[in-house]
C-alpha cells in the first residue's frame, strides 16, 4: 500500500529502523485510511514515534482498540484504575494508580512473551518522565537475525524455547525482594510456553531472533548451561550498537513497537530524586496481522 505523502511525514530514528511520525491524529475516530497508514507504516519501521503532549488515557485505549483487542496485563494491582487496558509502569503511587515498579537492571524482552498467543504491539505513553535516566532501548531483532552467517542460522532454525511467567517473577524477585512470589492462582492462568527461537512475521515474512532471557526457562531439548549461553550469545549480538536505537523520553512522547520485530528493555533512574509514570497499551496476539 502506497502512503500519500501528505498524510504521513516519517524521520528516521536508527539506520536500519523505526521512525519519527507527524501528521498522525491520536483519537478514538481516527479516519480508516489514517488507521492503515499507520499499520503499514509500523509494519515498515517496527518502531514509530509520536509526540503528542496531553494526550488523555482514555485517548489512548480508544485509538489502541482502534488497532485491535488488547491483553489485560496479568499485574492486575498496576492497572489503571479507570481504564484496565493501561498497565502503569514507573514508581508513582498516586490517584488510585499503584505503577509497577522494579528496581533491577531490566533485561532485553518483547512483551507477553508468557502467553500462548504473544502481543503483537506495545504502545508506551510517557506521562511523567525524570530528567535524566529511564530511556528505553529497542533492539532491531530483525536486523540481527539477518546479520547471522548461514551457520548459525541453520543451527538455529527449528529451536524452541519455554517462556514462563514464573520464571519472570523469580527473576524480578532477586532485584526487587519485596515483591510476592507467583501466586498458584497465577501459576495455573499462565503455565509455562514454547515459542520458537526464530519467529517469521506474519505480515511481511521477515524472521527476527525471539529473546527474553528473564522469561525463558531453557531451549528444548538442550542442556540448561548450553541453553543459557545460547540465549547469552544471541542477546549479546542482538543488541550490538548498530542494532540499537535509545529513546530519551519527553512528556507526551507516544512510542509503538512490533513485538514481532523487536527487542526493548529500560535503563534506571534515580527513583529516590525523581517520579516516573508510563501507560502501557497491549495489542493482543493476531491484532495486526491481516
Amino acid at each position: 500500500m502506497q502512503i500519500a505523502p501528505t498524510l504521513l511525514d516519517f524521520r528516521p530514528l536508527a539506520p536500519s529502523f523505526g521512525a519519527e511520525l507527524s501528521g498522525m491524529p491520536v483519537h478514538g475516530d481516527v479516519s480508516d485510511a489514517d488507521l492503515r497508514a499507520f499499520v503499514d507504516a509500523l509494519h515498515r519501521h517496527r518502531v514509530l514515534l509520536l509526540r503528542n503532549p496531553g494526550l488523555d488515557p482514555g485517548d489512548l485505549v480508544a485509538f489502541s482498540k482502534r488497532l485491535g483487542p488488547l491483553e489485560l496485563h496479568a499485574a492486575v494491582e498496576a492497572r489503571h484504575p479507570a481504564h484496565p487496558e493501561i498497565f502503569c509502569v514507573g514508581n508513582v503511587v498516586r490517584d488510585g494508580i499503584t505503577a509497577n515498579f522494579a528496581r533491577g537492571v531490566e533485561q532485553w524482552h518483547a512483551d507477553s512473551s508468557y502467553r500462548v498467543i504473544a502481543s503483537d504491539a506495545s504502545l508506551f505513553y510517557g506521562e511523567e518522565v525524570p530528567p535524566e535516566g529511564g530511556e528505553t532501548m529497542f533492539a532491531d531483532a530483525t536486523g540481527a537475525w539477518d546479520a547471522l552467517d548461514p551457520a548459525t542460522r541453520q543451527r538455529l532454525e527449528g529451536l524452541r524455547a519455554v517462556h514462563s511467567l514464573e520464571t519472570l517473577y523469580d527473576w524480578n524477585r532477586r532485584h526487587t525482594p519485596n515483591r510476592a512470589p507467583l501466586s498458584a492462582e497465577k501459576r495455573a492462568l499462565w503455565p509455562p510456553v514454547s515459542h520458537p527461537l526464530v519467529r517469521t512475521h506474519p505480515v511481511t515474512g521477515a524472521k527476527s531472533l525471539y529473546l527474553c532471557p528473564a522469561v525463558i526457562s531453557h531451549i528444548e531439548g538442550m542442556d540448561a548451561a548450553e541453553g543459557a549461553a545460547l540465549i547469552e550469545e544471541l542477546t549479546a549480538h542482538a543488541t550490538a550498537p548498530r542494532f540499537v536505537y535509545s529513546h530519551r523520553w519527553r512528556h507526551g512522547d507516544l512510542v509503538i513497537w512490533d513485538n514481532r520485530a523487536v527487542l526493548h528493555t529500560a535503563s534506571l533512574f534515580d527513583h529516590t530524586r525523581y517520579q516516573r509514570l508510563m501507560f502501557r497499551t497491549t495489542l493482543a496476539g493476531g491484532a495486526l496481522a491481516a
